[in-house]
């Protein structure tokens, strides 16, 4: 039995247990109503009788007149002395007859009062009552299913909708994100697979991206090395040139995996920083000339941020800004809303076709210029791994300027 058919009987077996409860209660108590009554009309009917006795002479008499109610009650009654029948009215008087209630009331001069009431209304009225509590739990019953499975199919909804996502990313398939609804168990669920589906698919397109990077980028170096060894062994190139290819191509080799490593590798878990601190800390690992040309101005505030991943971001926005410039670089942070980090340098700026391609992975907008064109798909990586972007644009004074923008985790 699947959990849709477990929850449907559930739901259907609490509602008739329910139902069964009320219809057990209800009887009981009107049962209970129905035996006081009865109870006292039987007293009742007991002290009338009483009433229209006379036993003060030689025989008992009784006064009819004084027994309006009798016919009504449908009662019978007898007076009985030492067992023997002195009086009776309204009929034989039912000995041991489940259909009667019977009370024996004693009187003066040794008599006995017996009277009875029939109790055919009275079960009437019981059977009648569960005839129609019988009923009503049927229909309680129908529409105690038909509910079961209009609830069945509302709690049910989220976790089928998660069952379909969930076969759909076992199949490399990423599913759009789902609706979290309201914020109980299983809205806490799906925002979490929601959480798990981001991360995965940024896990696979990293190592997507590193698969084709690697292969686009890894192929020239290796092309030039099995060409050079071919020349050197056809003669055409002496064996001591061939040392210095091997050393070009093995260096671009290494910097080539060495950036794709830690373009694939993740941001890292977030730590609390504090950015002047962060800074000064950052800016005192770079080599003195470089210091002596960054101009650092800096807003106090506190951020959540991968520690290690924004510090290479930050180095690497400042490796270009020193590369290719030659006057100050400027490392600004705004706690504005929303915050953000500037890097400006006094270079020759970049151009206006080539902005919108910065930050893509082995994209150099100048051929001339050194590097793979990693840093920056580093920087931007790391820019949306904190909900943030980068920004990047010429500075109407001239150079370029490049900004991490903050969207979260920031405490200005």
């Amino acid at each position: 039995m699947g959990f849709r058919e477990q929850l449907l009987l559930a739901l259907l077996t609490l509602a008739l247990a329910v139902a069964g409860l009320q219809l057990a209660l209800g009887y009981w108590s009107f049962r209970a109503s129905l035996d006081r009554d009865l109870q006292g009309d039987l007293g009742k009917y007991a002290v009338l009788v009483e009433g229209a006795l006379n036993l003060e002479g030689p025989e008992p008499t009784l006064n009819p007149a004084n027994l309006p109610i009798s016919a009504e009650l449908q009662g019978r009654f007898r007076l009985l002395r030492d067992n023997r029948l002195i009086l009776e009215g309204g009929g034989p008087f039912p000995d041991n007859d489940p259909a009667w209630l019977t009370y024996r009331k004693p009187l003066p001069g040794a008599y006995e009062l017996d009277v009875a009431l029939n109790q055919v209304d009275h079960n009437r009225a019981l059977r009648e009552y569960l005839h129609t509590g019988w009923l009503t739990l049927l229909l309680s019953g129908v529409l105690a299913m038909a509910m079961a499975w209009l609830l069945q199919g509302m709690l049910i909804r989220p976790l089928v909708r998660l069952e379909r996502a969930s076969e759909s990313l076992a199949e490399q398939r990423f599913p759009s994100p789902l609706p979290e609804g309201k914020p109980d168990e299983i809205g806490r669920l799906t925002r979490s697979f929601n959480r798990m589906v981001h991360k995965v698919r940024l896990a696979f397109e990293r190592e997507r991206s590193f698969t084709r990077y690697a292969s686009h980028e890894l192929r020239n170096p290796l092309a030039t090395l099995k060409a050079t060894a071919s020349a050197v062994r056809s003669g055409a190139m002496r064996p001591e040139d061939l040392l210095p290819v091997l050393d070009r191509n093995l260096e671009r080799l290494d910097r080539t995996l060495t950036g794709l490593l830690t373009l694939v590798r993740g941001p890292g878990e977030r730590s609390q920083i504090e950015v002047l601190e962060f800074l000064q800390q950052l800016l005192q690992r770079l080599p003195t000339p470089a210091q002596q040309r960054i101009h650092l101005e800096v807003e106090p505030a506190t951020l959540r941020a991968p520690r290690e991943a924004l510090e290479a971001a930050i180095g690497n926005l400042l490796d270009n800004a020193l590369k290719f410039s030659s006057g100050r670089v400027w490392l600004r942070f705004e706690a504005s809303d929303p915050p953000r980090l500037i890097v400006r340098d006094e270079g020759p700026g970049v151009p206006a076709e080539a902005l919108e391609r910065l930050g893509e992975p082995f994209y150099r907008p100048n051929n001339q210029r050194d590097g793979l064109g990693l840093g920056l798909a580093f920087v931007r990586q790391v820019a949306e791994a904190i909900g943030g972007r980068l920004e990047i644009c010429n500075h109407p004074e001239g150079g370029l300027e490049a900004s991490l923008v903050f969207s979260g985790g920031l405490h200005a």
